[in-house]
């Protein structure tokens, strides 16, 4: 099979992992069991679980030129995405995460953004997105609209990692992409709708309106629900023993995105992506916990 170019587009993230035996509620200090670190991030994250799926990984975004920055392009490396067009910014900071994670696999997430999400879209390789599919998250927003804007205009299918955490990068960032696939806080926050309220299809509906093929909300371990030609489905979860969450949704959004790359129909390709992420809940770890097209395959056939 001829392995597809996904060009991912955002802000990559350090992850410092600490599994601990509880997530502390009050200040105290507390000991982790183990340590670990890993390119973080949403357009990062899928980029490295593209890589495992036997994809071809290009990441293009900023980072610091301090030692975070420099870590994350060996993490890169390691997972062999193409880091090439990853711009290192003189005096910047790089984006970096602290991770608490349990014996449940559940986590407390703190992120520092840092000063490299403010780079100017100059820094962006010119000419055409060659490219079977483009991924994008909302840390970037200014990079991550332009790309979003130049691959529709070739003809290039995109992907949206619709996270929260910045509404007005949602509200302009949803109409430029064909495939948008929110987190569940992600889409109350585009919507300005409250979560005890559920998952109002009408809005997702409003993003077909715009243009996409694919609107949908992932909604952990009870699976997605996603509006596509006209309709509205739900999509249970794949029933796996979750030890630990952190990463699922940016495997999701990668393991989609390479396999509208490969043309798959849209309901496959989100068979496919609920299939990784369910596998990915599976173990612990960054890089290695990252499950490869085999280990997919035959979730799916099973």
């Amino acid at each position: 099979m001829h392995a597809p170019t996904i060009v991912c587009v955002g802000l990559p993230v350090l992850d410092l992992v600490h599994r601990v035996d509880a997530i502390p509620t009050q200040p105290v200090k507390a000991r982790a069991r183990e340590f670990t670190i890993s390119v973080g991030g949403m357009a990062s994250g899928a980029a490295c679980a593209i890589s495992r799926l036997g994809g071809r990984a290009e990441f293009w975004g900023p980072v610091g030129d301090d030692s975070f920055g420099q870590t994350i392009l060996e993490e890169f490396a390691r997972a062999g995405v193409d880091s090439s067009r990853v711009t290192s910014l003189p005096g910047a900071t790089s984006s970096h995460s602290v991770v608490l994670v349990d014996p449940a696999g559940e986590r407390l997430l703190v992120n520092y953004r840092g000063s490299a999400r403010d780079a100017a879209t100059d820094i962006l390789p010119r000419g055409r997105v060659a490219a079977d599919a483009v991924l994008t998250d909302v840390r970037w927003p200014q990079g991550c609209a332009e790309v979003l804007e130049r691959a529709r205009a070739e003809g290039v299918p995109t992907v949206l990692d619709a996270e929260m955490g910045d509404s007005n990068a949602l509200r302009d960032l949803v109409p430029r992409a064909d495939h948008v696939i929110f987190s569940e806080h992600g889409f109350h926050e585009w919507a300005g709708t409250d979560a005890r309220d559920g998952i109002d299809a009408a809005r997702l509906h409003d993003v077909l309106a715009r243009g996409a093929q694919l609107a949908a909300v992932t909604l952990g371990a009870r699976g997605l629900v996603y509006a596509h030609a006209g309709a509205t489905t739900e999509l249970p979860a794949f029933a796996v023993a979750s030890v630990e969450t952190l990463g699922a949704g940016d495997v999701l959004h990668g393991a989609y995105a390479l396999a509208i790359g490969e043309g798959q129909h849209v309901v496959e390709a989100l068979r496919f992506a609920s299939a990784a992420a369910a596998l990915r809940c599976t173990r612990t770890g960054g890089r290695t916990a990252l499950p490869n097209r085999a280990e997919v395959e035959a979730m799916l056939a099973a």
